[in-house]
């Protein structure tokens, strides 16, 4: 201390010799150590006598609250057992019924003979219920038409005797057409005092059948039974252990006591020593920052407020030299910022360069989405648009990074008003949440998603919101004002973009739709009056001759049949050429009219069935389709003699499907079941219209046995 004191001016060597005189008066170290001490022995004896004080009323509660806990367990279980019983005997009541009305569905001309001759409904109609329960099958007149017991079958239900009143009751309720069910009091013959029983009726629709199913619900809740005694023992055996584990626990309590005594000694005059000496290391430090040695570190590792005050001391010398380091890195980031300025603006040229070259809006969209996500580096980038007709988002492109669940491409989206994308999107103003956590109630597609923030643009053409352009990122604050006015801009384009393809794809289907009028006008102005003007001369020549030649007679019959033949063709090939149909009607509307056209030209029973709800399609995938319904039909009319067909158009699921199937001669397909020669030049180029369009085509059919086609395009 002296040689410390010498190097020190004379002020601070006058303040370390009061410090020395006041240590060795009455130090730090002992007045802690005193009152450590003090504080230890009245806290240890508080503690003391409450802890032997209550470790006896703790067992005894344990004991008590054991026993009523189990008897609680017991109860609850066994109103659970009997809950999961009833429902057991309901679902098995319900089902027999669900499997008995499609069976009759498959069988619907069966007699009531039949129907318990049947060997399937015997087995669908008697199941067992429970371990001695079974299901049994009646009619509304109270007939037992399956049962388990063969002597009763035939019997009405209402004759048997002996039946309690209850089960007679139920047993009228379930006459009434409706489900109905309740408790009764049983004897078996195998029983020696009445137990309870628990029945259930339903009705097999679309038919005077009823389902009931009973069994015992003893049966059900002796489990509980089991897990009573189980309860008891365990209870009686805790109690057992309760007490052996307070008479040690006050034994151990007592030999803690008096350890902690001795070691709150040694720890009080340890911890004393470990105050004094961060205080003159933290004295030594402060007179060297004082004359300006921010280079000088405070090496105190105590863990408590000393060593906080010292890495504080640290911290405040390294933010003064930082302070330099700051200012050339804020340089960095401006100059980082300005190039990422300059790349932002040169993908925006890009885009406007791409979109007066590229016609095709997905390959535009898909474009657009991978150079946004290459070029800046975001987790992900998606394309929304809305439905024309449903007015849906429907996602057209996405790119992302490391997500295993994604939104399908093409399928109609119900957006949340609430949610990030919802509220561009109805708003048509941009959302930036630079903080998903911090967003209440937003909910990621999927749980190993990496997206922290999100910046949400509307595609806007005028006031109309075409969709939108949603981007995410991976970290938190991940976008700024220039990434904002990046995607604004770009989303400006794209829905110049979507508006230049709809111009496209109208003068292209204006210009298809033309030549298509001008065919027909040509086929109508052309054959079709030539072919009246024949019939005409024809008819006109019938007449000059009269009946005087047979043979002459003959080939003037055939002339005329040939001629208006040719003269129908012409005009359905008038009514093929012409997009009327599909340019007034919708898709399903339209084949319906056509099964409706055709049921009334032919003569021939025709249906049409549509399931799943109707979606929108591309307008050549739609013609496509219709052509296949027209050629298919005509098909039938020509050749197949049949008396009954059926069209179907199915919306469910991936795909959309058109089957067309009839009743009559059918014929003997080639190759391993593909269409050959014998198919004709019309199945040949309904087959190539399927394909034109990325659909399948598929024909079954053999000799006397009918045709089906079927036809599937992808909807996504």
């Amino acid at each position: 201390m002296k040689n410390f004191a010498g190097k020190m001016n004379p002020k601070q060597s006058k303040l370390a010799g009061q410090m020395e005189k006041i240590r060795i008066r009455f130090g730090i170290r002992d007045k802690i150590l005193i009152s450590f001490l003090a504080l230890s022995l009245i806290s240890v004896g508080i503690i003391s006598s409450l802890a032997l004080r209550y470790i006896g009323s703790v067992g005894a509660l344990t004991k008590e609250y054991s026993a009523s806990m189990g008897e609680t367990v017991v109860s609850v279980s066994i109103s659970a057992l009997e809950d999961q019983g009833r429902r057991t005997i309901y679902q098995k009541a319900s089902d027999i019924a669900k499997e008995m009305y499609f069976y009759l569905q498959l069988h619907p001309d069966m007699t009531e003979a039949e129907i318990m001759r049947d060997p399937k409904l015997n087995s669908i109609a008697i199941q067992k219920v429970g371990r001695t329960g079974y299901t049994l099958v009646y009619d509304t007149k109270g007939k037992i038409l399956f049962a388990s017991d063969p002597n009763i079958i035939g019997t009405n239900l209402r004759n048997l005797g002996g039946e309690p009143s209850y089960y007679s009751s139920i047993f009228e309720r379930s006459l009434l057409g409706g489900e109905a069910s309740g408790y009764y009091q049983y004897k078996g013959p195998a029983d020696t005092v009445e137990r309870t029983k628990y029945m259930c009726t339903i009705p097999v629709e679309s038919s005077d059948l009823i389902v009931s199913a009973s069994a015992y619900m003893d049966e059900f809740s002796s489990p509980a039974d089991e897990t009573k005694n189980s309860i008891n023992s365990a209870v009686e055996e805790m109690s057992k252990q309760v007490d052996k584990q307070a008479r040690e626990a006050e034994l151990i309590f007592i030999a803690v006591i008096v350890s902690m005594v001795v070691v709150v000694s040694g720890v009080s005059f340890l911890l004393s020593e470990t105050i004094t000496r961060p205080v003159m290391a933290l004295t030594k430090g402060s007179e060297q920052f004082a004359v300006g040695d921010l280079d000088y570190k405070f090496d105190i590792h105590t863990g408590d407020e000393m060593q906080v005050l010292a890495e504080q001391f640290n911290s405040m010398g390294d933010a003064l030299k930082e302070s330099y380091t700051n200012l050339e890195q804020k340089v960095i980031e401006r100059t980082e910022k300005e190039r990422q300025r300059a790349e932002q603006l040169r993908t925006i040229n890009e885009v406007s360069r791409k979109i007066s070259s590229i016609v095709n809006l997905d390959e535009l969209l898909a474009y657009v989405g991978n150079l946004l996500r290459q070029t800046f580096h975001f987790y992900n980038v998606n394309i929304f648009l809305f439905e024309p007709n449903s007015g849906k988002l429907m996602l057209k492109t996405l790119h992302f990074s490391g997500q295993k669940n994604v939104i399908p491409v093409g399928v109609p989206l119900e957006i949340d008003d609430e949610g990030i994308i919802g509220k561009a999107a109805r708003s048509g103003e941009y959302v930036l949440v630079n903080d998903l956590a911090s967003q209440p109630g937003y909910r990621k597609a999927d749980s190993t998603s990496e997206t922290r923030s999100e910046l949400v643009i509307p595609v806007k053409m005028g006031g109309r919101v075409l969709g939108v352009l949603d981007i995410e990122s991976a970290e938190v604050d991940g976008f700024d004002e220039a990434d904002v006015f990046t995607a604004q801009t770009l989303a400006d384009q794209l829905a110049v973009a979507i508006e230049n393809a709809r111009l496209y794809q109208e003068t292209r289907s204006m210009a298809v739709t033309e030549e298509r009028n001008r065919m027909a006008r040509e086929i109508h102005d052309t054959l079709a009056q030539g072919f009246t003007g024949i019939i005409l001369q024809l008819e006109a020549t019938e007449q000059a001759l009269g009946e005087t030649n047979d043979d002459v007679q003959k080939h003037l019959n055939q002339a005329r049949s040939l001629a208006r033949k040719s003269l129908a063709e012409a005009r359905r090939s008038v009514w093929n050429l012409s997009p009327q149909a599909l340019e007034q009607l919708r898709l399903d509307e339209a084949i319906k009219h056509e099964v409706d056209r055709f049921k009334h030209d032919n003569g021939i029973d025709a249906t049409y069935t549509q399931y799943g709800e109707r979606r929108d399609i591309p307008p050549e995938m739609g013609t496509a389709m219709f052509r296949i319904c027209q050629e298919s039909l005509a098909n039938v009319a020509k050749h197949a003699q049949a008396t009954s067909v059926e069209v179907v158009l199915d919306f469910e699921g991936s795909e959309i499907d058109l089957i067309i199937k009839d009743n009559g001669t059918g014929f003997d397909l080639e190759n391993g079941g593909k269409v050959g020669r014998s198919g004709g030049f019309g199945l040949i180029s309904m087959r190539e219209r399927a394909l034109g369009q990325n659909g399948k085509f598929d024909v079954q059919s053999e000799k006397g046995s009918g045709t089906v086609i079927k036809v599937s395009f992808p909807l996504a």
